[in-house]
């Protein structure tokens, strides 16, 4: 991976210790994974990980937004699988089965990472159960988004599957003051989310936004009308 690679990620412990990944660790806990790690620095667009190196490293997102894709082979289409952001790891499947797993982890923004072994990544979680239980109810997350990832592309019209994408994170920023991963992405992303194409995702806003239900400031999604966009989801999915 390129970019600028420091001696280990101490620096960046108290924000490790906000992830997911090691809620209930005790804080000594947390500075002992830190310092055997290292961190990483890459620049927007980087390709971090893919092929034989899923297997080899695990990775936790420290600043920044990283997407972990699928490949069409044939027609070069993308569909994006995880939007990560600080706290989430990757790659999962590779860590827990030691295998190569098909994806690419891409940078959205310049990005900083708390990297390790996998190998020892698999030690801390044979050691620590605390660490696996923490493991298990983020894999149990991501498994959650899959299935209604699988399920929407096989069930609902575009216009519903980016209804949904934006009531989950619009609805979870307002809820919960959760960071939204999706409010400055640019149309090609957003459909690389849902299984869709640019052109499709640019029409379909621009109904929501003559609408009144989203709008676009400084080139930042809104959507003051969360309301009528689920009324909305809600319609499509009844007349599917």
């Amino acid at each position: 991976m390129a970019g600028r690679i420091e001696r280990d990620c101490l620096a960046g412990a108290e924000r490790l210790a906000d992830s997911p990944l090691v809620r209930g660790l005790s804080a000594p806990a947390v500075e002992a994974m830190a310092r055997a790690q290292r961190v990483e620095h890459a620049a927007a667009g980087t390709v971090l990980l893919q092929g034989e190196d899923t297997a080899a490293r695990f990775h936790v997102v420290l600043e920044g937004r990283v997407k972990l894709v699928r490949h069409h082979a044939g027609n070069g289409r993308e569909l994006t699988l995880f939007l990560l952001g600080p706290g989430d790891g990757f790659d999962i499947v590779g860590l827990l089965d030691g295998r190569p797993h098909d994806i690419t982890a891409l940078a959205l923004d310049p990005v900083s990472l708390c990297s390790a072994p996998a190998a020892l990544w698999r030690r801390w979680l044979d050691e620590n159960p605390l660490l696996r239980h923490a493991m298990l109810h983020y894999v149990a997350r991501q498994f959650r988004h899959l299935d209604t990832l699988a399920g929407e592309l096989a069930m609902d019209d575009t216009m519903t599957r980016l209804a949904h994408l934006l009531l989950r994170h619009f609805d979870e920023e307002e809820a919960r003051g959760a960071p939204n991963l999706i409010r400055d992405l640019p149309h090609e992303e957003l459909a690389h989310l849902i299984g869709s194409v640019r052109v499709v995702i640019t029409r379909l806003l621009g109904r929501l936004r003559n609408a009144g239900i989203v709008r676009t400031v400084g080139g930042h999604l809104h959507v003051p009308e969360l309301h009528r966009l689920l009324d909305l989801a809600e319609r499509h999915l009844g007349g599917r």
